[in-house]
């Protein structure tokens, strides 16, 4: 019937060296990041910079993950 919902049983996860490097990313900057990012000025948008810097990251991992995402499905 409906096939195309089904899980794909293939033995294959899909993760491939692409996908690994795009998720690698947001985890390298808020583990490595901060020893560059570690000032207290400028501020942004009143946050000292290594706060702003790592709330900039927190944010855009979702956007990363989602990439991943896409990566692995095709």
């Amino acid at each position: 019937m409906g096939t195309e919902n089904e899980p794909d049983d293939s033995g294959k996860d899909g993760v491939t060296i692409g996908s690994l490097v795009v998720a690698a990313i947001p985890f390298l900057a808020l583990t490595l990041g901060p020893f560059v990012a570690n000032r207290l000025e400028p501020r942004i948008f009143g946050l000292p910079f290594l706060l702003a810097y790592c709330v900039f990251w927190v944010l855009l991992t979702p956007i990363f993950l989602f990439c991943v995402d896409r990566l692995r499905k095709r």
